[in-house]
């Protein structure tokens, strides 16, 4: 009696649980769990893990460069080694924590905690408080009779300034000068002299009140943060093409505002004109040199200075949902892992699995191999399922 011969598969192609399973090829998968499926094919044991640490987790970030990881352990923000962690700074709320990087800095903002990171661990003030006005009144001087006005900036300890307080303003007559006082710490005060549109820089006092009767020509520079405002209220946020991108939800129209920071100015925004506004609640801001790649709950889309794109009408998942492969983003959408740009969904013709609820994705280097992993919290419908 003759007999077959034994089936033999040459090379393993994959995960396939959308194609009618009696019909696909032996190389297929119809589930594939704990197992790696190698560039020539083989299939390998996936590997396992060991606790580094024991805490509190809810977030953690790794600078581009391996250099720096920072946690946030029990709503504490740590430096960490990956075993031992430093505290840097106690939270006051336990949201989400969203991170980016530029210039060798590490920006981080939940909605209420933010702040900068510098290579030494050092921290530095993100988000200001808009200064007090001070208060202002005529006193015996020689001043050319007009309105004046003042306002204030802070000086902040790395030497930044802020935004402006609200100015004041006093109609002084011939005979007058101009008494200024409750100004705030590490201020800088500018001064619009007699019926001027101009501030200009009057002093950066060390103490709380000043006089001024000098001659207009005795002014500094001129003001030029008029109008700045201080980091909103935000949560997703995103360095791209020297500026600091913010997300911020409005639940009552279903939209969210992406605004933006001046350039290489990341503590100043213009909440009056420098945003773009985006339908749904941004979940994603991913960097891409041909346009800042926005995932919201219900579409993904590109933003450039031109406008706003849709690259596909379904969306991401909450956390980081994203890692950058070489000059592409890759993607944990809902319905599975996107490269942009130019946009292409590289799973749906063959797997389709929950989304998830919350995903961490990273393209992980190992032994030879390169993988884009997302590791999701169950939940979530797949998209067609079989």
């Amino acid at each position: 009696m003759a007999t077959s011969a034994p089936l033999r598969i040459d090379q393993f192609l994959g995960l396939n649980n959308v194609s009618d399973a009696l019909r696909l090829g032996l190389g297929w998968l119809v589930t594939a769990n704990n197992v790696n499926v190698t560039d020539t094919g083989s299939l390998v044991r996936r590997d396992g893990y060991s606790r580094s640490s024991a805490g509190s987790f809810t977030s953690a970030y790794a600078t581009r460069d391996y250099s720096r990881l920072y946690v946030v352990d029990g709503g504490v923000l740590k430096s960490s080694n990956g075993t031992d962690h430093v505290a840097i700074q106690t939270l006051a709320s336990t949201a989400r924590m969203f991170w980016c990087e530029i210039n060798d800095q590490v920006f981080y903002n939940n909605g209420t905690d933010s702040g900068i990171l510098n290579r030494a661990h050092s921290l530095k003030t993100w988000r200001w408080d808009i200064p007090s006005s001070p208060t202002v009144q005529a006193v015996t001087g020689s001043l050319a009779a007009g309105l004046y006005r003042v306002l204030v900036t802070t000086r902040l300890a790395d030497g930044r300034e802020t935004g402006a307080s609200d100015p004041v303003e006093l109609v002084l007559t011939e005979g007058q000068a101009l008494q200024i006082s409750g100004i705030p710490a590490d201020s800088n005060v500018y001064i619009a002299p007699a019926d001027s549109t101009v501030f200009s820089l009057a002093a950066s006092p060390s103490g709380t009140a000043m006089v001024w009767n000098q001659s207009p020509d005795a002014l500094g520079r001129d003001f030029v943060l008029d109008g700045l405002d201080p980091l909103p209220a935000c949560d997703v946020i995103q360095a791209w093409k020297g500026r600091i991108y913010a997300s911020q939800y409005d639940a009552t129209n279903d939209q969210s505002a992406v605004w933006f920071s001046q350039p290489l100015g990341f503590h100043l925004f213009n909440l009056a004109r420098d945003f773009f506004m985006v339908p749904g609640k941004v979940l994603m801001l991913a960097p891409h040199d041909a346009g800042l790649i926005v995932g919201t709950d219900k579409a993904t889309h590109a933003y450039t200075p031109d406008g706003l794109t849709l690259l596909a009408d379904y969306g991401v998942v909450p956390g980081k949902s994203w890692d950058v492969d070489g000059k592409r983003i890759l993607i944990w959408t809902t319905r599975g892992v996107c490269s942009v740009l130019p946009f292409e969904n590289l799973t749906e013709r063959q797997v389709s699995v929950p989304p998830g609820v919350q995903a961490a994705c990273c393209v992980i280097h190992s032994r030879g191999q390169k993988r884009f992993v997302a590791a999701i919290q169950q939940g979530g419908e797949a998209f067609n399922a079989q």
